[in-house]
């Protein structure tokens, strides 16, 4: 693990593997831990570079919008000094690359999409982002994270290999209540991304897993048909969390799209 002092604020990250550098971005309510599958199989195929996002895992801060977030991420590349890279963001993370890509387009050599989507949300699902705040003030987050790593989980991973669920879950804990009341507000408010899809010049994975509550195959579908030239691979057997679920698969995905860069 290493740390960087970047906008005021300390960030930790792992830096590991050489070749073409990729920047992985974790999900809410993760850390950077969440990469732990993928460490070496990625690793041998490329610099990986996992930050903790602010207030997340062992970074200090708050979240308060996935433009913030963004804005972190170039500090984090211009100080370790990557003119190019590959940039890869899963749920949230693929957020808060819709808005990298939105300011800083020409630093990205490539660009993986990981179970996420471009749509801002309904008013709906903004809703239910701020009923999750109000029940996190007023009960404390573990109930919030207990039914929001269900919805994470494919139903056979659920049934068949509950041990998977358990990690998923397993992995929110140490969350601050505060980066997780920031993490929803910042979900909730962000912009819509799709206007971006058409004007992506770089080459583009998008990955989906099968039965995806969270950010669904229809919308990937739209998403790799709207990015010219992006490849779709949809992961059987998993649901929102594809690289805990089906590493495997998940892993070969990421690598063959990698030695294709090359």
């Amino acid at each position: 693990m290493m740390k960087i002092a970047l906008n005021g604020t300390r960030f930790a990250y792992d830096d590991q593997g050489q070749g073409v550098p990729v920047v992985l971005l974790h999900g809410f309510p993760f850390s950077r831990r969440m990469w732990a599958a993928q460490g070496g199989p990625l690793a041998r195929a490329c610099r990986l570079i996992t930050p903790d996002l602010r207030g997340c895992g062992e970074s200090e801060g708050i979240p308060e919008s996935v433009e913030q977030l963004a804005a972190d991420v170039h500090a984090l590349v211009e100080g370790l000094k990557l003119s190019s890279f590959v940039l890869a963001g899963f749920s949230m993370g693929g957020y808060v690359a819709f808005r990298y890509l939105a300011a800083h387009a020409g630093r990205v050599r490539a660009l993986m999409l990981l179970d996420t989507r471009p749509e801002a949300d309904t008013p709906e699902a903004r809703q239910r982002r701020y009923t999750g705040i109000e029940r996190i003030e007023r009960e404390g987050p573990s109930g919030f994270l207990d039914d929001f790593a269900k919805l994470l989980v494919s139903p056979r991973t659920a049934e068949t290999r509950p041990e998977v669920a358990t990690e998923v879950r397993r992995l929110m804990e140490g969350t601050k209540v505060e980066s997780l009341i920031g993490g929803l507000r910042a979900m909730a408010e962000r912009p819509e991304s799709t206007p971006l899809l058409s004007s992506i010049t770089v080459p583009t994975l998008v990955v989906v897993g099968e039965d995806d509550k969270a950010t669904p195959v229809e919308s990937s579908r739209k998403m790799a048909a709207t990015i010219p030239g992006a490849e779709l691979v949809i992961i059987p057997g998993a649901g929102h969390v594809t690289n805990f679920e089906q590493p495997d698969a998940f892993n070969q995905a990421v690598v063959a799209f990698l030695r294709r860069l090359r």
